[in-house]
Order: C-alpha cells, then structure tokens, then sequence
C-alpha cells in the first residue's frame, strides 16, 4: 500500500470513512507500481451552502513521475470521494500512456538505427 495522509476539515475521518478511501485508492495502485516515493495527501471537507450541503473530496498525488491532483464536490462524501478518484485514475492512466509511448518510440529509434548500421557493414 502506498504512503498516505487523509485529513478532514469539518467532517470526522470515522474508520468507514478511512476504509473506503483506502479501498478507492487500492485502484491507483497499478499506475504507480515500484514508485516508492508515492505519496498522496486527501482532504476531505464538509461545507454548508446556501443551496445544501457540500462536500468536497482532494487528492495530491507525489510520485517520482510528478504531482497530480484532482478535487471534486458532491452531494455525500461518498460521492465526492469516487469523482475524484475517478478524475486521478484518468490523469494517471494518461500520464502512464505517455511514458509508454515514448519508451516504445526511442526503442524503436534505436533499433532502426542498429539495423541501419548492419545493413552498412
């Protein structure tokens, strides 16, 4: 399991609260395998607004890849924590895809080079 902070401003982090964020967060796992220096910061906050409760879910992910973050409010806890995982399983898997891309592409350079020197040789 990775490094994590979970911090609540006007809402108490209950032991449920705490399960199902670790849960959720069990999803992001693939996109940072081996990344030791992970770190992700959540903050989870209640406000009372005019038009009804609010609640607003923060992830800050610090990988050795670069920081991500994504903060979404909703009408439950709940719902406020899955949008915002969703929208950090996004920018992750985006951000995996593109570092991929460029690992296959310079492997390929490199093999077009080789078999152009063979065929000079």
């Amino acid at each position: 399991m990775q490094n994590y902070n979970i911090k609540g401003t006007g809402v108490e982090v209950s032991d449920e609260l705490r399960d199902y964020v670790e849960r959720r967060l069990r999803n992001t796992e693939k996109f940072l395998q081996g990344d030791s220096a992970a770190h992700v910061d959540v903050e989870l906050e209640y406000h009372a607004m005019r038009d009804g409760e609010k609640y607003r879910a923060e992830f800050t992910v610090r990988a050795s890849g670069g920081l991500y973050r994504t903060e979404s409010w909703g009408g439950s806890m709940h719902a406020a924590i899955d949008l915002a995982i969703a929208q950090l399983q996004n920018e992750l898997s985006r951000d995996k895809k593109k570092r991929l891309h460029l690992v296959r592409r310079s492997a390929q350079r490199v093999k077009d080079y080789l078999r152009g020197l063979r065929n000079k040789i």
